[in-house]
Protein backbone atom coordinates (compact mmCIF):
# COMPACT_ATOMS: atom_id res chain seq x y z
CA UNK A 1 0.00 0.00 0.00
CA UNK A 2 1.43 3.32 -0.97
CA UNK A 3 0.28 6.76 -0.06
CA UNK A 4 -0.07 8.26 -3.52
CA UNK A 5 -2.61 9.09 -6.11
CA UNK A 6 -2.89 6.67 -8.98
CA UNK A 7 -1.59 8.18 -12.22
CA UNK A 8 -3.93 8.22 -15.18
CA UNK A 9 -1.27 6.34 -17.12
CA UNK A 10 1.87 4.62 -16.00
CA UNK A 11 5.37 5.08 -17.49
CA UNK A 12 5.00 1.75 -19.31
CA UNK A 13 1.68 2.85 -20.83
CA UNK A 14 3.20 6.13 -22.01
CA UNK A 15 6.04 4.29 -23.77
CA UNK A 16 5.63 2.45 -27.08
CA UNK A 17 5.74 -1.37 -26.84
CA UNK A 18 9.03 -1.54 -28.78
CA UNK A 19 10.79 0.77 -26.33
CA UNK A 20 13.18 -0.99 -23.94
CA UNK A 21 13.71 -0.05 -20.30
CA UNK A 22 17.10 1.38 -21.25
CA UNK A 23 15.52 3.51 -24.01
CA UNK A 24 12.80 4.74 -21.65
CA UNK A 25 15.27 5.80 -18.97
CA UNK A 26 17.84 7.32 -21.36
CA UNK A 27 16.55 10.95 -21.18
CA UNK A 28 16.28 10.72 -17.40
CA UNK A 29 19.79 9.32 -17.13
CA UNK A 30 21.07 12.24 -19.23
CA UNK A 31 19.34 14.63 -16.83
CA UNK A 32 20.85 12.74 -13.91
CA UNK A 33 24.38 13.06 -15.32
CA UNK A 34 23.84 16.82 -15.52
CA UNK A 35 22.11 17.32 -12.19
CA UNK A 36 23.00 14.59 -9.66
CA UNK A 37 25.70 14.93 -7.06
CA UNK A 38 29.09 13.73 -8.29
CA UNK A 39 29.03 10.86 -5.79
CA UNK A 40 25.72 9.49 -7.18
CA UNK A 41 26.08 6.09 -8.81
CA UNK A 42 24.37 6.43 -12.18
CA UNK A 43 23.77 2.68 -12.37
CA UNK A 44 22.13 2.52 -8.94
CA UNK A 45 20.08 5.68 -9.44
CA UNK A 46 18.94 4.41 -12.85
CA UNK A 47 17.83 1.13 -11.28
CA UNK A 48 16.03 3.06 -8.55
CA UNK A 49 14.21 5.10 -11.20
CA UNK A 50 13.16 1.94 -13.00
CA UNK A 51 11.90 0.44 -9.72
CA UNK A 52 9.83 3.58 -9.05
CA UNK A 53 8.26 3.27 -12.49
CA UNK A 54 7.60 -0.43 -11.93
CA UNK A 55 5.87 0.42 -8.63
CA UNK A 56 3.50 2.70 -10.54
CA UNK A 57 2.88 0.03 -13.18
CA UNK A 58 2.29 -2.67 -10.58
CA UNK A 59 -0.12 -0.48 -8.61
CA UNK A 60 -2.03 0.30 -11.82
CA UNK A 61 -2.18 -3.40 -12.68
CA UNK A 62 -3.50 -4.25 -9.21
CA UNK A 63 -6.07 -1.45 -9.36
CA UNK A 64 -7.25 -2.64 -12.78
CA UNK A 65 -7.65 -6.24 -11.59
CA UNK A 66 -9.45 -5.17 -8.39
CA UNK A 67 -11.74 -2.57 -10.02
CA UNK A 68 -14.49 -5.13 -10.82
CA UNK A 69 -14.75 -5.68 -7.06
CA UNK A 70 -15.02 -1.94 -6.37
CA UNK A 71 -11.61 -1.91 -4.67
CA UNK A 72 -8.25 -0.26 -5.12
CA UNK A 73 -5.01 -1.95 -4.11
CA UNK A 74 -4.80 0.03 -0.87
CA UNK A 75 -8.38 -0.79 0.18
CA UNK A 76 -7.83 -4.42 -0.72
CA UNK A 77 -4.63 -4.47 1.37
CA UNK A 78 -6.59 -3.41 4.45
CA UNK A 79 -9.31 -6.01 3.83
CA UNK A 80 -6.63 -8.67 3.33
CA UNK A 81 -4.94 -7.62 6.59
CA UNK A 82 -8.20 -8.28 8.44
CA UNK A 83 -8.53 -11.62 6.64
CA UNK A 84 -5.00 -12.57 7.67
CA UNK A 85 -5.73 -11.63 11.28
CA UNK A 86 -8.98 -13.64 11.32
CA UNK A 87 -7.08 -16.68 10.06
CA UNK A 88 -4.34 -16.21 12.67
CA UNK A 89 -1.72 -15.57 9.97
CA UNK A 90 -0.46 -12.27 11.41
CA UNK A 91 0.10 -11.24 14.99
CA UNK A 92 -3.26 -9.81 15.82
CA UNK A 93 -3.32 -7.89 18.98
CA UNK A 94 -6.31 -5.58 18.78
CA UNK A 95 -6.49 -4.27 15.22
CA UNK A 96 -6.37 -0.51 15.51
CA UNK A 97 -5.69 2.23 12.97
CA UNK A 98 -2.25 2.69 14.57
CA UNK A 99 -1.41 -1.02 14.21
CA UNK A 100 -2.49 -0.99 10.57
CA UNK A 101 -0.53 2.21 9.83
CA UNK A 102 2.60 0.71 11.36
CA UNK A 103 2.13 -2.58 9.49
CA UNK A 104 1.86 -0.84 6.10
CA UNK A 105 4.25 2.03 6.82
CA UNK A 106 1.71 4.77 6.12
CA UNK A 107 0.21 7.56 8.20
CA UNK A 108 -2.63 6.98 10.62
CA UNK A 109 -4.74 9.52 8.71
CA UNK A 110 -4.32 7.48 5.51
CA UNK A 111 -5.51 4.38 7.34
CA UNK A 112 -8.43 6.25 8.92
CA UNK A 113 -9.62 7.32 5.46
CA UNK A 114 -9.41 3.74 4.17
CA UNK A 115 -11.21 2.35 7.23
CA UNK A 116 -13.97 4.97 6.92
CA UNK A 117 -14.44 4.06 3.23
CA UNK A 118 -14.62 0.33 4.03
CA UNK A 119 -16.95 0.90 6.97
CA UNK A 120 -19.36 3.07 4.92
CA UNK A 121 -19.69 0.17 2.48
CA UNK A 122 -20.38 -2.30 5.32
CA UNK A 123 -17.15 -4.21 4.68
CA UNK A 124 -15.81 -3.45 8.19
CA UNK A 125 -17.53 -2.63 11.47
CA UNK A 126 -16.42 -0.99 14.67
CA UNK A 127 -17.43 -2.42 17.99
CA UNK A 128 -16.58 -1.37 21.53
CA UNK A 129 -13.47 -3.07 22.79
CA UNK A 130 -14.12 -5.66 25.48
CA UNK A 131 -10.78 -4.80 27.14
CA UNK A 132 -11.01 -1.00 27.07
CA UNK A 133 -14.44 0.60 26.79
CA UNK A 134 -12.82 3.89 25.69
CA UNK A 135 -11.64 2.33 22.42
CA UNK A 136 -13.14 0.26 19.67
CA UNK A 137 -12.13 -2.86 17.79
CA UNK A 138 -12.53 -3.37 14.07
CA UNK A 139 -13.66 -6.53 12.32
CA UNK A 140 -14.69 -7.77 8.89
CA UNK A 141 -18.40 -7.99 8.23
CA UNK A 142 -19.87 -10.96 6.39
CA UNK A 143 -20.01 -8.72 3.30
CA UNK A 144 -16.32 -7.82 3.72
CA UNK A 145 -15.35 -11.45 4.14
CA UNK A 146 -17.33 -12.45 1.04
CA UNK A 147 -15.81 -9.65 -1.06
CA UNK A 148 -12.31 -10.55 0.09
CA UNK A 149 -12.87 -14.22 -0.78
CA UNK A 150 -14.13 -13.21 -4.24
CA UNK A 151 -11.25 -10.78 -4.92
CA UNK A 152 -8.36 -12.94 -3.66
CA UNK A 153 -8.13 -15.22 -6.75
CA UNK A 154 -7.94 -12.19 -9.10
CA UNK A 155 -5.31 -10.60 -6.85
CA UNK A 156 -3.13 -13.74 -6.84
CA UNK A 157 -3.47 -14.08 -10.62
CA UNK A 158 -2.28 -10.48 -10.99
CA UNK A 159 0.66 -11.17 -8.66
CA UNK A 160 1.61 -14.24 -10.68
CA UNK A 161 1.34 -12.33 -13.97
CA UNK A 162 4.01 -9.86 -12.81
CA UNK A 163 6.67 -12.53 -13.22
CA UNK A 164 5.17 -14.47 -16.13
CA UNK A 165 8.02 -13.36 -18.43
CA UNK A 166 10.66 -14.89 -16.17
CA UNK A 167 11.85 -18.49 -16.02
CA UNK A 168 12.23 -20.31 -12.68
CA UNK A 169 15.93 -19.45 -12.31
CA UNK A 170 15.20 -15.76 -12.91
CA UNK A 171 12.36 -15.89 -10.38
CA UNK A 172 14.73 -17.32 -7.75
CA UNK A 173 17.31 -14.59 -8.40
CA UNK A 174 14.61 -11.90 -8.34
CA UNK A 175 13.23 -13.27 -5.07
CA UNK A 176 16.67 -12.99 -3.44
CA UNK A 177 17.24 -9.47 -4.77
CA UNK A 178 13.78 -8.25 -3.76
CA UNK A 179 14.14 -9.78 -0.28
CA UNK A 180 17.42 -7.93 0.14
CA UNK A 181 15.89 -4.64 -1.05
CA UNK A 182 12.85 -5.16 1.20
CA UNK A 183 15.11 -5.65 4.23
CA UNK A 184 17.14 -2.56 3.32
CA UNK A 185 14.06 -0.38 2.86
CA UNK A 186 12.37 -1.64 6.05
CA UNK A 187 15.50 -1.10 8.15
CA UNK A 188 15.87 2.39 6.63
CA UNK A 189 12.25 3.20 7.46
CA UNK A 190 12.74 2.12 11.07
CA UNK A 191 15.85 4.26 11.41
CA UNK A 192 14.27 7.24 9.63
CA UNK A 193 16.53 7.01 6.55
CA UNK A 194 13.97 6.17 3.90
Amino acid sequence: MRQSKTPTSTPAERCPQSLTALDATRPHLALMRASAAESTSHTRAGLGLLMLWLCDDIEQSANTRLAPFGLSESKFDVLMFFGLAERGLVESQAITPSNIAEYFGVTRSTVTGLLDWLEKRDLLRRKLSTEDRRSFALELTDEGRTLLDQALPAFWEMCESLTSGLDEAECQVLQKVLAKLWTQLKSGARSGRR
